[in-house]
């Protein structure tokens, strides 16, 4: 009989690209902490191998911050990789 293979539990890394960390240096304190909050929340769900749920995969909207990530997960490293960091942009109406 078989044993289902179970996914590795415990910490992961967040990494920042070069291109990211520089969009980090232009943000508020207020921005940061809610980067930083949602990076944690998505490395524990990729950990978990419950992340993504209904969105496209590698993308992550923060609407009340208007922030856009783009990152990249590697199980083997079990390292959350933010790739890009934009501002979307808010329509005047």
């Amino acid at each position: 009989m078989t044993r289902p293979l179970q996914r590795p539990q415990g910490p992961h890394r967040i990494h920042y690209s070069p291109q990211a960390w520089r969009e980090v240096g232009r943000m508020s304190a207020e921005d940061f902490g809610a980067l930083q909050a949602a990076l944690e929340q998505l490395g524990g769900g990729m950990a978990s191998g419950t992340w993504p749920p209904d969105e496209h995969p590698g993308l992550h909207v923060l609407p009340r911050h208007g922030l856009v990530l783009g990152y990249a997960w590697d199980e083997p490293s079990r390292t959350l990789t933010l790739l890009s960091l934009e501002r979307q942009r808010v329509e005047a109406t």
